[in-house]
Formats: C-alpha cells, sequence, structure tokens
C-alpha cells in the first residue's frame, strides 16, 4: 500500500527531472546559438570560415546553370530581375535562373543599348531610331524617334529617358511615362549628355554634361522637374551645379528619397535638398568607386600588408545613415561591379558577390579567367565566349 501511494509522486518527480532538463537543453541551444550569431556579426575572420565551411556558399564552375551560346553569331547579353535576355536576329530570348528557355520577342534591334530597374528593362538601337519596354516577360511598348538614341534610363516605375543627338542639337533629353507618352523635351544645344537618371519618384529627371567648346572641358549637372516641364518648360531646371574645369562627372544615379549620386573622377557628392555634400574624396589608394546601387555608394582602395604584399578592402557608405562597413579580400581586386543591392569584386578566376550590409553571397571559382560580369538583384551572369553560367543570388 507505501508503494502505491509513492508512484504519483515518483511520476511527478521524473516529469520536473525531464523538463528541467528540456528546458536546460533549450536554454542552453539559444545562448549557443546567439553566442554564434555575434561571432558571426562581429568576427569578420569566424564569418568567412562559416560562410565557406558551413553555410557553403563557396560554388564552382561546375556546379552552375549554362547557356550555350552559338559563336557564329553577334550575342548581345544582358540580365534584369530573374531573367537573362540574349539579343541577335533581331530575336530578343528570355531564359530564367536554371537557363530554360521562357520567351522569344521579335525587336526591331540590332546593336543594343541596355537599361533595367528592378523589372524593367528597356533596350534602343544605338545610334538608330528604335526602342521598347519590357516589364517581366511582357512586351510592354516600343517607339521610333528622329535622330540618333545615344542613352537610355530607366526607373524603377518604368519611366524611360532617352538621349538622342541630331544635326541641330548635341543632345536631346526625352521622358516617357510608364505607357509610353512623352512627358518632356530637352534641348541641348552646345553640350553633350554623359549619363542621365530619373527619381523613384517619378518627379525629377537629372543629368551630367560637358562643355568642350572652350579651351577646357567644363562638367555640369542639372535637374529637370517633370511637373514643371509639361506646364512652363522654361523653368523646368531647378538646379544647376557647375564644376570647376578640373573635376569631370562620370555617372549620376538617384537612389532612395531622392538622393542624388554624382561620381566624379576624384570624389564621389550627393545632392539632396539642392545642397551637394561630399560623400568620399579619390586618392592613390582607390581602385574602384561607384554609386550605382540602391542605397550606397561603394569603393575599393589597396592597402599594404607587407613589402610586396597587399590585399583589398571593400568599403560600403549607406547614403541615408551615413553608416560605414567594410569588406577585406586577401587579393587584389582587378573589377568591382554593382547594382541594387549587390557588390561584385572580382579578383580573376574567383568572384566575390556582397550584399549591401558587408556580408557575402556567393563565392565563385572559375576554370578560367573572369572577364565579363552583370548583375541584377537576383542574379549574376559570368559571359564566356562560348557560354553563359548563371549564379542564383
Amino acid at each position: 500500500m507505501e508503494n502505491e501511494n509513492k508512484k504519483p509522486y515518483q511520476l511527478q518527480r521524473e516529469f520536473n527531472i525531464r523538463k528541467i532538463v528540456i528546458t536546460s537543453f533549450i536554454v542552453i541551444g539559444i545562448i549557443a546559438v546567439v553566442i554564434i550569431f555575434s561571432l558571426y556579426i562581429a568576427d569578420e575572420n569566424f564569418r568567412k570560415w562559416a560562410d565557406i565551411n558551413v553555410l557553403r556558399k563557396d560554388i564552382m564552375s561546375e556546379d552552375v546553370p549554362t547557356i550555350d551560346l552559338n559563336t557564329d553569331k553577334n550575342n548581345q547579353i544582358f540580365c534584369y530581375n530573374k531573367n537573362i535576355c540574349i539579343l541577335n536576329d533581331k530575336i530578343l530570348k528570355l531564359y530564367d535562373a536554371s537557363g530554360r528557355e521562357t520567351l522569344d520577342i521579335s525587336v526591331d534591334i540590332n546593336t543594343a543599348l541596355f537599361a533595367s530597374n528592378d523589372n524593367y528593362l528597356a533596350l534602343a538601337e544605338q545610334n538608330g531610331q528604335e526602342f521598347c519596354v519590357i516589364s517581366d516577360k511582357t512586351y510592354l511598348w516600343r517607339d521610333k524617334v528622329d535622330g540618333e538614341i545615344l542613352q537610355i534610363n530607366i526607373n524603377k516605375n518604368g519611366y524611360v529617358a532617352l538621349v538622342t543627338t541630331d544635326t541641330t542639337y548635341k543632345s536631346i533629353i526625352t521622358v516617357y511615362d510608364s505607357a509610353g507618352k512623352q512627358l518632356l523635351r530637352n534641348f541641348l544645344s552646345s553640350t553633350s549628355v554623359i549619363d542621365v537618371t530619373i527619381s523613384n519618384d517619378n518627379q525629377y529627371v537629372a543629368f551630367a554634361e560637358t562643355d568642350t567648346s572652350g579651351t577646357l572641358i567644363q562638367s555640369n549637372i542639372k535637374i529637370l522637374s517633370i511637373e514643371k516641364a509639361t506646364s512652363n518648360p522654361e523653368e523646368a531646371i531647378i538646379y544647376t551645379k557647375e564644376n570647376e574645369a578640373s573635376k569631370m562627372i562620370l555617372k549620376v544615379q538617384y537612389q532612395e528619397k531622392n538622393h542624388l549620386i554624382c561620381v566624379y573622377d576624384d570624389t564621389i557628392d550627393m545632392i539632396k535638398d539642392e545642397t551637394e555634400t561630399q560623400i568620399v574624396t579619390n586618392d592613390d589608394t582607390m581602385t574602384f568607386l561607384s554609386g550605382n546601387l540602391k542605397n550606397n555608394i561603394a569603393y575599393i582602395k589597396e592597402e599594404a600588408t607587407g613589402l610586396f604584399n597587399s590585399n583589398s578592402v571593400l568599403n560600403i557608405i549607406n547614403t541615408s545613415n551615413n553608416q560605414h562597413t567594410t569588406y577585406n579580400f586577401d587579393e587584389i581586386a582587378k573589377e568591382m561591379y554593382t547594382y541594387g543591392n549587390v557588390i561584385g569584386i572580382n579578383i580573376g578566376t574567383e568572384i566575390y558577390f556582397v550584399n549591401t550590409n558587408g556580408m557575402l553571397i556567393k563565392k565563385y571559382t572559375s576554370n578560367q579567367e573572369i572577364t565579363n560580369v552583370i548583375l541584377s538583384n537576383e542574379l549574376a551572369i559570368i559571359i564566356y565566349k562560348d557560354r553563359v553560367e548563371i549564379i542564383d543570388l
């Protein structure tokens, strides 16, 4: 009878012990995860080891899908979103991330200028008249212009800026909405447009121009209001920045919050609310600079690690909060590619893909020299003479 009375107590005691053991394992597991995650964030050497050995972010050429190319044709290759496109014989063929052909689109374009933004692709006949816009796999609209097309740009909403030239004007900027309706035209008789960009809210068009009529080359930046251009074209230009003759503008890029990034030969500046601020100054240790990102600028500096050795440091600066992030390479960078939130660093037969938080996305190793890479936010394509290799980011 006494043993029978002890059974409930023993069962409860065993249950409590099991509960304590299980809870302890859970707590230890949570602590271990927190410690590992903290190490991953804080310790760069541990993070690099975990990326390669635990997370398996290291991929080889034989591990990725490929698209075989007909080397007898003039293949023009680009990627946007999750699509790869190959243009030849006026046929644009679309492929998915696995290398499977998904669509053929007939376009009246031989030699293409490509521009993309998120889901949109714009392409135009270089030094021709024809251009068109595609959204994902849908052919939206096409148009034909007078003169010769020099540049094309598209924002994330499908608005297009086209730069053309004719016998009267050195540069003509024409802007279209996402349906193909012409919104404005701006004529430049004595200056040439170096680059053009449309803000993400569809309100502004910024362009960099150079004037070569004088003894010294003069470069300027101007901002057009699309609204004012439609109502009062004479007041369309709302901002002008005339640079020193020695300062050459290379690229302009609208980012989030209408931050206009201006890449010069010696600095990267930002124009916000008609005020220009210098973000970084180029020096002899900088090898690559880019503002072609969603909300950041990036540059690479070489640092000496010994008498005959150097490595590369990728520097990323958030243009909204000025946060500075770095990623170190033990090799010398041969090229840098940027798009959206992705940065690619080519070191020869290897390429690192890093996000704008300074975290490794993928490391790709090829069995031959890498010379041609194109990025979207979803894909990277490595282009060789006879094939395209696809890396899903």
